[in-house]
């Protein structure tokens, strides 16, 4: 029997299951970290931004693969 993790509702997927709020916790326990770093050593908005921008896209990207393979 498979295990439904995520509800899939138009363009977004909303957890279900305790392994899905594991994914996604998980996912925004990696990012905080990430953001305070860029922003700690950023000097203006663009550059934290920049500076964000793969690690949130990496996230985003396999966060939203784990939603699609177990909705």
């Amino acid at each position: 029997m498979k295990q439904v993790w995520f509800k899939r509702t138009g363009w977004f997927y909303i957890p279900v299951h305790p392994l899905g709020f594991l994914v996604t916790g998980l996912a925004i326990a990696f990012m905080v970290p990430v953001v305070m770093a860029a922003d700690r050593n950023a000097h203006s908005v663009t550059d934290e931004l920049y500076q964000i921008f793969v690690f949130a896209t990496c996230t985003a990207f396999w966060w939203k693969w784990v939603a699609e393979k177990t909705s």
